[in-house]
């Protein structure tokens, strides 16, 4: 692992534990096991690394739920397949979950990290494009779609994690059966 991994994993970690105002420069280094210098080097400052965290883990989202993405699919397996993947990957890595779901709408990611990031989800709104020309899915903009669908996910996983309920492959598919149902036409 390169230094600049060994920041990112690190201030990750500390900064889901502590706080991002309690979690120091000096911390994320030596935690790291790297100098300030090599921290300077590669990030002008916390919101930096912060922004590096945020691309970083988004673009490792996207390759796990886009694996199999075949746009000749049917939507309902589409819809399956990435959604399921999503939780899953959220499943097995909590620590990026917390991170997202903390860090994804603060004032601290920029703009351009936001444009940067988000490109590689356009599959989604590829998908409900497909839906909505098939009449399969409500009346709605292909976005509105994704982030009613991706926010009903990321708040029932999030209540999973802190309420500590077990999601087992069973409840997984329920729930992915109730996320079609809500927006099917």
């Amino acid at each position: 692992m390169d230094k600049r991994e060994k920041i990112l994993n690190a201030a990750m970690e500390l900064i889901i534990r502590q706080g991002l105002q309690h979690t120091p420069m000096s911390h994320i280094a030596d935690r790291a096991g790297v100098g300030m210098g090599s921290v300077y080097k590669r990030f002008k400052n916390k919101e930096d690394i912060v922004n590096g965290i945020y691309v970083k883990i988004k673009t490792e989202e996207a390759a796990m739920i886009f694996v199999n993405y075949d746009e000749r699919n049917s939507v309902p397996d589409t819809f399956n397949d990435i959604y399921g993947r999503m939780i899953d990957y959220f499943l097995s890595h909590p620590l990026k979950f917390n991170f997202i779901s903390q860090y994804a709408f603060s004032p601290v990611i920029e703009k351009k990290t936001q444009v940067q990031a988000m490109s590689r989800f356009h599959r989604f709104d590829e998908m409900y494009a497909r839906g909505l020309e098939q009449g399969l899915f409500k009346d709605l903009a292909p976005q509105h779609l994704t982030y009613f669908v991706f926010g009903s996910v990321c708040y029932w996983l999030k209540c999973a994690s802190e309420l500590q309920i077990d999601v087992d492959h069973k409840m997984r598919n329920q729930f992915l059966k109730m996320a079609w149902d809500s927006i099917k036409k």
